[in-house]
């Protein structure tokens, strides 16, 4: 298995992967023509040509935009060929198969979230709209980062890519300072916020580019924010475990702010969700409180316990250390004991 995939040449991979983009190319055109199909129980559309809301058939209804979830797919093959290529040069203990799993969920639930059942009604009801975006700003990066993709990257690259086209990216001043867990924070809050108070989040509703470009923004921003304290991967910004507890506390206000922002007002505040149809779900006003208290409630719980990890994580640092110093000291002794 791991001679297979070390065998594969770069022009080989490079043919099947064009070939592969011209299918799912025809596949957008032929489902944006208005066709789609029924897999089983499961119903392939575009998302212009979604069914009304139904339960349970929402349940099975997939907006599928094959161009980007070929991106996704592409992504999770070359982690894929990469990690059978490390591991079989003997780095088994490097990439242990927990990583490729966890990379793998992490991409796989991108995708089941931008072009699945929630994708498809997300146009419909605002509080699946707040489902999407907390899974991709707060679930699904840090899923990602524990594969270590960028340290698989570096590993699989070779000594001689690494310094002719990796380096020069990753040592430049620019990145250093882009890469900052002050930027990071920032996009977290800063995102989510200018998404919902500015014209922004409406005209996506309308505008497809702008809807696909909204989730990218928003899993960009997740996995710059996790990225100084998910393990795994490079990075010259090291925080201290005080610095690191703060950093991740900042998720709960971030989160109580967004759900407050839908919960308290006694009005719909997005116009086009109060003139869609619903055969099915909570009324408008009703959807948007939804909305809010999943922000609210989920985002504070997954504050307190990422908060709660890094503090067992300070007290485990700080135990290793304790002992290192007791084990440093007892030899210390014994030395003193045998010169005298």
């Amino acid at each position: 298995m791991y001679a297979r995939a070390v065998g594969v040449t770069p022009r080989a991979f490079g043919l099947w992967w064009l070939l592969g983009l011209a299918l799912a190319g025809a596949l957008t055109w032929w489902l944006r023509a208005g066709n789609s199909a029924s897999v089983a129980f499961v119903f392939v559309c575009s998302v212009e040509n979604v069914p009304p809301p139904e339960f349970p058939d929402v349940l099975f209804t997939l907006a599928l935009e094959p161009l980007p979830v070929y991106l996704l797919l592409s992504a999770a093959a070359a982690y894929v060929l990469m990690w059978l290529r490390v591991r079989g040069s003997g780095r088994d203990r490097l990439f242990p198969a927990w990583r490729l799993a966890s990379f793998l969920v992490g991409i796989g639930l991108v995708i089941l979230t931008v072009f699945g059942p929630l994708a498809a009604y997300d146009r419909v009801f605002l509080f699946v709209h707040m489902i999407q975006h907390f899974i991709l700003i707060s679930i699904a990066p840090p899923l990602i980062l524990l594969g270590s993709p960028m340290t698989l990257l570096l590993v699989a690259a070779g000594a001689r890519r690494r310094e002719r086209w990796i380096y020069p990216v990753t040592h430049a001043r620019w990145f250093e300072l882009f890469t900052n867990p002050v930027v990071g924070l920032g996009l977290f809050a800063a995102v989510p916020i200018l998404w919902y108070i500015t014209p922004l989040f409406e005209l996506s509703l309308e505008n497809d580019v702008v809807h696909y470009a909204g989730y990218a923004v928003f899993l960009f921003a997740g996995i710059h924010y996790w990225w100084p304290v998910v393990g795994g991967n490079p990075t010259r910004w090291n925080l201290p475990h005080p610095v690191r507890l703060f950093y991740l506390f900042a998720l709960v206000p971030i989160h109580a702010f967004l759900g407050s922002l839908f919960y308290e007002p006694s009005r719909v505040l997005y116009e086009q969700f109060a003139r869609q149809p619903r055969l099915w779900g909570p009324a408008p006003l009703l959807d948007q409180q939804i909305g809010g208290a999943i922000m609210f409630l989920v985002g504070e719980a997954l504050g307190l316990i990422a908060t709660i990890a890094a503090a067992a994580a300070w007290a485990r640092a700080d135990e290793r250390e304790a002992k290192r110093q007791d084990a440093r000291r007892a030899r210390e002794r014994e030395r003193a004991q045998a010169a005298g």
